[in-house]
């Protein structure tokens, strides 16, 4: 990027960001295809004069994000989150969907260790099941917790959500190679949430952008050099 990436961030007459959660129970403000929250100002400030390193998965940057992109698409991953400093990916499964595993990428190249640690399943019958699980959840005796006004929020969300379009995990990856090609102002960590439908990116500079997962192609476009 040619300059710092414009971030939004709350002010007094937002009562849309003040009133709730940048990402809530229900995802991201009505209206708002993104969200950006400024990070360390002293970050910031030196993110023009701090030298870029290659890391380990930016040296092999091609085969590591079509193993990440084979993940969401072609197996239980329903989540992914990529340190393009660290070289650490960070899944979640469907088959074990309250935690999360660590994985360096250096591994996730290996075939043998994919067979190992990701089970395969079709993409429909995952959102399916993510759906499933959250109407059982929502709908069995823990709703008897909820307010009112969170049931019936609940329910119109399930009733409208929509799951990401698996030809949409190809442009979103895409869109992460060329966020960290660009010099000056590049993409630092990344994450992808199929089940959410909202991709994170966050730069060098300090600043994460939360925006919707159909919308990041157009993001990605209004963010490249010029």
């Amino acid at each position: 990027m040619k300059t710092e990436p414009v971030i939004l961030v709350p002010t007094e007459d937002d009562s849309c960001v003040l009133d709730e959660a940048i990402v809530g129970a229900f995802g991201l403000p009505a209206g708002k295809p993104f969200v950006g929250i400024k990070g360390d100002p002293s970050l910031r400030e030196t993110a023009p004069i701090r030298s870029k390193f290659a890391s380990r998965i930016d040296q092999k940057v091609g085969p590591a994000l079509e193993r990440v992109e084979w993940l969401l698409a072609e197996t239980g991953c329903y989540s992914i989150y990529i340190g393009f400093n660290s070289s650490e990916v960070r899944t979640e499964s469907i088959f074990n969907p309250f935690n999360y595993e660590i994985h360096d990428v250096d591994a996730l190249l290996s075939d043998d260790y994919i067979s190992r640690h990701f089970v395969q399943a079709p993409f429909e019958e995952k959102m399916n099941t993510i759906a499933w699980v959250r109407t059982m959840v929502q709908t069995g005796p823990l709703r008897n917790y909820l307010p009112e006004h969170w049931q019936l929020l609940m329910d119109e969300q399930r009733a409208n959500w929509q799951p990401v379009r698996k030809d949409m995990i190809h442009e979103i990856i895409r869109g992460f190679d060329q966020l960290r090609a660009i010099d000056g102002y590049y993409l630092r960590n990344a994450a992808i949430s199929l089940s959410e439908g909202i991709v994170r990116a966050s730069f060098n500079c300090d600043g994460t952008y939360i925006v919707r997962a159909d919308y990041f192609p157009e993001f990605v476009k209004q963010n490249l050099p010029g």
